[in-house]
């Protein structure tokens, strides 16, 4: 176990981001064309936000840390996978257009549409489900890839991982699934960094036969059969100018979480999109954060983000459950970057609030390692060194 920094900079770029997203949701609230529209939304957020400042304040982490172990978080995320595994199964509304042939599959599933009531028989949208799905696998096959952990986590985190992927899959989402695979390719990367002049050239020697033999062309043909890659791009593109058109005129404030589709057909409309197809975001994490909550709100997100990134990278050099945790949050908001290249788990849908757990935890993750790194410190200096000299390393430790 490495000595990690008790005072870390990442964990201000947490708490100042967090707080920039805060202020931000006020004003966009206040400029939202329908309040009461975008009230509930307005509120998960600002919940989430008041969650990090509160849980993430020194003197309220370090008396979590105290009782909270890194194998509780653990049990949370998977808890919380296992969780948006079932949701997926039950709830999603199936592509049959993209993989009609697992249409005899998805009849078999049962699912809450089949209920009497009329709020269930809509569904969720099958990219909602495969981003929030594909997310909470990333950190399940990060965890099974991390030595010294207890059976039942291993096993149950091998089970969310093949299950996971395969439900992802099964919502015919393809940017939730080549998501997925650059976020662990990317963990795996940092992880065997030392060994890149190994593996690289072997990686890059199955790149190029995979690309002459034409397999990487069959592979895009399976995933865009049913659209082509060119119309697809023209969608994306005109979305985005509609987009950028909106955050022009709303640079400060944004338009407001929720009310994308009632604003951007009518004040900014699409030039091939048709209006019977339902878009209820910018198809672009940054894009669609900035439109709904304004530039600060954007900035604030990518200082959380980048301090919760940081804070994983370091938990990697811990052990056991502590490292499996930093590595499961590293792998899921890797996703959740690649993923809003040309999607993005919207702040205008509940399922964003894991991006606020993920922050809490990894903070009272790396809290913890340096608790433990001090006891430690404790025993040994108490066992080897005079009282003094003892204390005075204590003292070095933890300032």
């Amino acid at each position: 176990m490495n000595n990690p920094d008790p005072r870390p900079f990442p964990l201000i770029l947490v708490r100042v981001g967090s707080a920039m997203v805060g202020v931000a949701l006020l004003f966009s609230l206040w400029a939202s064309p329908d309040r009461l529209g975008s009230l509930p939304w307005f509120i998960i957020a600002i919940v989430g936000v008041s969650l990090v400042l509160v849980l993430t304040h020194e003197t309220v982490v370090s008396r979590l840390a105290e009782r909270v172990t890194p194998h509780h978080l653990l049990q949370l995320f998977l808890f919380i996978g296992f969780l948006t595994l079932l949701s997926a199964l039950f709830t999603s509304r199936w592509p049959d257009y993209k993989l009609s042939w697992l249409s005899t599959v998805y009849a078999q599933l049962p699912s809450v549409r089949s209920l009497p009531w009329e709020w269930t028989k809509q569904g969720l949208q099958s990219n909602q489900t495969g981003g929030i799905m594909a997310l909470v696998t990333g950190f399940a096959c990060a965890v099974a890839l991390t030595p010294g952990l207890r059976i039942r986590e291993r096993w149950e985190s091998i089970f969310l991982t093949v299950s996971g992927t395969v439900v992802v899959f099964m919502t015919g989402s393809r940017a939730a699934l080549a998501g997925l695979g650059v976020s662990i390719f990317l963990l795996l990367v940092l992880r065997t960094i030392r060994w890149l002049w190994l593996w690289g050239p072997a990686l890059a020697a199955v790149v190029l036969i995979a690309l002459a033999s034409g397999w990487v062309h069959r592979a895009i043909q399976f995933f865009l059969h049913d659209e082509a890659l060119d119309a697809k791009l023209v969608a994306r593109l005109d979305i985005w100018s509609s987009a950028l058109s909106g955050i022009q005129d709303h640079f400060l404030t944004g338009i407001g979480l929720g009310v994308f589709n009632q604003v951007m057909p009518i004040r900014y409309p699409y030039q091939t999109v048709g209006l019977s197809y339902p878009v209820s975001q910018a198809h672009n994490l940054f894009l669609d954060v900035t439109l709904a909550i304004g530039f600060p709100g954007v900035l604030g997100l990518v200082l959380l983000l980048t301090g919760t990134l940081a804070l994983a990278v370091r938990d990697l050099k811990q052990s056991g459950a502590a490292r499996a945790v930093g590595g499961g949050i590293l792998a899921s908001m890797l996703f959740y970057v690649v993923f809003g290249i040309t999607d993005s788990i919207s702040l205008s849908i509940p399922t964003s609030f894991i991006i606020w757990i993920s922050a809490c935890a990894v903070v009272i993750n790396h809290t913890h390692a340096i608790r433990s790194y001090s006891d430690k410190m404790d025993d040994n200096v108490r066992n080897n060194l005079p009282g003094e000299v003892a204390s005075w390393l204590r003292e070095k430790v933890l300032n």
